[in-house]
C-alpha cells in the first residue's frame, strides 16, 4: 500500500520550489513593465502580458499590432488581443477568437478597414485633446 498522506505532504512541499524554478525561467517577465515591442515577442506569455497592459492602459498606438495579433496561432493571444481592442476602440468589428481561421480572416479585414477609416480620426482627437 502507498501512504497517501506522506506522499501528499511530500508533493505539497515540492510545489513552491517547482513554481519558483518555473517563474525564474521566465527571464524577468514579471520584473519589468511591458512595452509595445513585447507584442512582437515569440513567447506567447510575454505577448499576452503586453496585450493586457496595452488594453488596460488604452494604448491606442498599439491598435495596429493588436489587430495583427488577431491572426496569432495561439488562441489565448487572440482572446486577449480582441479584449484589448474592445477596451481601446469600443468595438470588436464582429471578430470572435474561437471562429475558424477563414471566418476570423473576414473579421480581421474589417479591422484593417477600421484602421484606415476610424483609427486616424481617433488619433487626431487624442492629439487635439493633448493641446487643450
Amino acid at each position: 500500500m502507498v501512504d497517501l498522506e506522506n506522499g501528499g505532504r511530500f508533493n505539497c512541499l515540492w510545489l513552491p520550489a517547482v513554481m519558483t524554478l518555473i517563474l525564474a525561467g521566465c527571464d524577468g517577465l514579471f520584473d519589468r513593465k511591458p512595452q509595445l515591442s513585447d507584442l512582437d515577442n515569440p513567447n506567447s506569455t510575454v505577448k499576452i502580458v503586453a496585450v493586457k497592459w496595452a488594453g488596460d492602459n488604452k494604448v491606442s498606438s498599439a491598435v495596429p499590432q493588436l489587430v495583427d495579433l488577431l491572426q496569432d496561432e495561439d488562441r489565448s493571444v487572440r482572446l486577449y488581443s480582441i479584449e484589448a481592442l474592445r477596451r481601446i476602440t469600443g468595438t470588436d468589428c464582429g471578430y470572435d477568437y474561437k471562429d475558424a481561421a477563414h471566418v476570423r480572416a473576414v473579421a480581421v479585414e474589417r479591422w484593417y478597414q477600421f484602421l484606415e477609416t476610424e483609427q486616424p480620426q481617433h488619433n487626431r482627437k487624442e492629439s487635439q485633446n493633448g493641446k487643450d
